[in-house]
């Protein structure tokens, strides 16, 4: 029973890792992504195995966080929250599932859950700059500009070379041109 745990666990991280890359690869120069059409039976079958697996482990974060992170590119938001809520109820100081339970319920337009699960990231992990940029992009669009450059200066100290830091920067870099 170990083992086999031990290999769902295993596949699960193969598949978290393969199907990011599978996504990014597309924006290194020099690589062509896989069609379309190629994609989608991937994901159906990536889920499919997923769910499976889930059925062993049913607070397994890592499967819970890539499930939702299919139900989310599929557009069903709903779900996505449920195994992101899942996880969280299994070990919440996951800072993953916690930044992407945030960025689904901001896409739900729950603004107010979306923000705490970003100041809960920075009670976890002070300083994290995703955290702190998205804790900034919640700020700019209630129109607070001041508390938003707060937030986004922190991610640059706090980030430096992280792609949080350098979306803070042209961020903040908008706020001064509108000035």
């Amino acid at each position: 029973m170990k083992t086999r745990r031990a290999m769902a666990a295993l596949a699960a991280a193969l598949l978290i890792g393969g199907g990011g890359w599978l996504f990014t690869r597309a924006k290194r120069p020099g690589v062509v992504a896989a069609p379309e059409s190629n994609r989608a039976p991937n994901l159906t079958h990536e889920k499919a195995f997923l769910i499976e697996q889930l059925a062993h482990n049913p607070t397994h974060a890592p499967i819970l966080l890539r499930l939702a992170q299919i139900e989310r590119s599929e557009g069903n938001l709903p779900a996505a929250r449920q195994h992101l809520e899942q996880a969280v109820a299994a070990d919440g100081k996951q800072v993953d599932v916690r930044l992407e339970l945030g960025l689904v319920c901001w896409e739900m337009g729950d603004f107010a859950a979306a923000e705490e699960q970003n100041r809960t990231v920075l009670r976890i992990q002070p300083g994290q700059p995703d955290a702190l940029y998205n804790l900034g992009a919640i700020a700019a669009n209630r129109g607070n500009a001041t508390q938003a450059r707060q937030f986004w200066m922190d991610a640059v100290r706090s980030g430096r070379n992280s792609d949080a830091a350098g979306k803070a920067r042209q961020a903040v870099e908008r706020l001064e041109a509108a000035r």
